[in-house]
């Protein structure tokens, strides 16, 4: 297989009765060019600019001046070609990309799914070129055909590893599933709730699953095993029980669908092997760094770096120091490791992910995109991935970056390091402010003071500086002198927060504007500070911040 999937072969891999190149630009070879990735354009949607270097598969859009002035602005964005629905409209001389007429009565999403089934085989090959992840696809293709309905396989982890043709005629959330290449987290809570998965595990027959949401379709669903382990299972959409000849033609599958997926497996665990030696030497920098994204085919562009580690609040801390819950989140970190990996060679196929420590990271290259379109493109990702991927749950992900060479990586992970510290704390909000729950993605722009105090509480622990000798450990010690219960400390926080209006302060401790002057007044008495000096009030702010309970 090559390296590279190109316009060509897509055309010959799909066959000239669902695709072939009508459109050639300029002089022969335009059919040489190598694609990147997949992306939709839809009259209507939300404005998106296309992913350099891919096919956009244009929906919907039959007016050939707008087609073509389409064509201009996505072949100023760095697209390879364009993918239309035929027949076209005539002429296209002055079309800037290779154009691939789409047969009218294909479907558009089993296009968009072979495309990046195929890029995700391809971005296989390039860092295993021997391996083979197994026919998955045409054992769910031959599944579908005996049942006569669509089929997806997979992993325990609901994680969709192939599917068969036929999904456009489901329901949108076995389409939701198959695009996003995961179950969604809540059908996943209302099925184990209800306890289909533990009947899915006991039984060696295909077992009817009732709708979880309304505008669903029932399923018919078998575990595949090998030996005792459940190592995956077999979804059909269908509308009752399987008949009993195709559930015993069913149960005659399994075997077969066992050796496909445990050879899956231990392709999938070879490649993320070597993916992750490359990654950790770009992440750690050094001369290497850049041979090593080269063969990871980052590419040019900004550079940004997700962590991703449990939050604090997540159930799997609730035990810490027991080893049923180390090896629990060494079990999640794993599983978030082989997802996110997954999600990206279908999303955006030049990333990488792998574990670090207790921490799992991802490489992102933006080819043709701003700094600015990077972060926000690779906290777009990331949200999504957390939002659609159950192995997600109870993650938070930071993105560092951007960089703008590869030699600059290790300054992103410090930090992604950085805000994940943020966002896995307690995250706690300003003295005399409500208390709020810590996001589950965010980037450096967005962390920045909680990540700066962070910073500076080390750097004083490192060279033994006193954090609380100044005024607010005056305030709190005459408060507790006096039986106060820290309301002079809580006075001059709500101050703070308050942006120095003592009106507002009151409003939100409840007490009369007077009452608050008093206080005010009493902390300036007690503790000596000065609040029109500008250094000596951002000092108390820092050291409330740093002490607060």
């Amino acid at each position: 297989m090559q390296a590279e999937l190109t316009i060509g072969e897509l055309v010959e891999q799909l066959g000239p009765a669902v695709l072939r190149l009508a459109v050639e630009p300029g002089s022969a070879g335009s059919s040489d060019r190598v694609l990147g990735g997949v992306s939709i354009h839809a009259p209507g949607a939300e404005e998106e600019a296309p992913e350099p270097g891919g096919v956009v598969l244009v929906v919907g859009l039959r007016d050939h001046a707008e087609l073509l002035a389409f064509a201009e602005r996505a072949a100023g964005a760095g697209v390879h070609a364009l993918a239309v629905k035929g027949p076209l409209p005539d002429p296209w001389e002055n079309c800037p990309l290779p154009v691939i007429e789409v047969n009218s009565g294909a479907s558009w999403l089993h296009v968009a799914t072979t495309v990046r089934e195929l890029l995700l085989a391809r971005a296989r090959a390039r860092v295993e070129p021997d391996a083979g992840p197994g026919d998955l696809f045409g054992l769910a293709q031959a599944i579908g055909t005996l049942l006569g309905a669509p089929v997806t396989i997979e992993d325990p982890s609901s994680a969709v590893l192939a599917w068969s043709s036929g999904q456009d005629d489901t329901d949108p959330s076995r389409i939701e599933t198959v695009l996003g290449r995961a179950v969604k987290q809540k059908e996943l809570e209302v099925l184990n709730a209800r306890g289909d998965f533990a009947r899915l595990r006991a039984s060696d027959d295909p077992v009817f699953i009732e709708p979880v949401a309304p505008g669903m379709m029932p399923r018919v669903a078998i575990a595949v095993r090998a030996g005792s382990e459940v190592i995956g299972y077999v979804w059909a959409v269908t509308a009752e029980p399987l008949a009993p000849e195709l559930a015993a033609g069913l149960r005659e599958l399994m075997p077969m669908a066992a050796l496909h997926l445990m050879g899956a497996r231990a392709d999938r665990q070879r490649q993320r092997e070597h993916r992750r030696e490359l990654s950790a030497v770009v992440l750690g920098g050094g001369t290497a760094a850049v041979e090593a994204a080269a063969r990871l085919r980052l590419g040019a562009g900004p550079l940004c770096v997700l962590a991703a580690a449990p939050r604090r609040d997540a159930e799997v801390f609730t035990e810490p120091d027991t080893e049923t819950a180390m090896a629990l989140a060494k079990a999640r970190r794993q599983a978030l490791e082989q997802e996110l990996d997954r999600y990206l060679c279908a999303m955006h196929p030049s990333g990488v992910a792998m574990a670090g420590g207790p921490t799992v990271y991802a490489l992102l290259a933006w080819p043709q995109r701003t700094p600015e379109e990077a972060v926000a493109r690779s906290r777009a990702l990331a949200a999504d991935f957390l939002t659609r991927s159950p192995a997600g749950a109870g993650f938070a992900i930071a993105v560092g970056g951007p960089v703008a060479e590869v030699g600059a990586v290790p300054t992103a992970r410090r930090q992604a390091d950085a805000v994940l510290r943020v966002l896995r704390g307690r995250y706690d909000s300003p003295p005399g402010q409500a208390a709020t729950r810590p996001p589950t993605v965010a980037t450096v722009s967005e962390t920045m003071l909680p990540v700066l105090l962070d910073g500076l509480a080390d750097q004083m622990r490192e060279l033994d500086l006193p954090v609380g000798s100044g005024p607010v450990r005056l305030l709190r010690e005459l408060d507790s002198r006096e039986g106060r219960r820290g309301v002079l400390v809580e006075s001059l926080a709500a101050y703070f927060a308050a942006a120095g209006s003592t009106e507002v302060a009151a409003e939100r401790l409840r007490i009369h504007v007077n009452t608050m002057r008093y206080r005010l007044r009493r902390v300036r008495e007690a503790s000596g500070l000065d609040f029109a000096d500008a250094d000596a009030m951002l000092l108390a702010q820092i050291e409330l911040r740093l002490t607060a309970s």
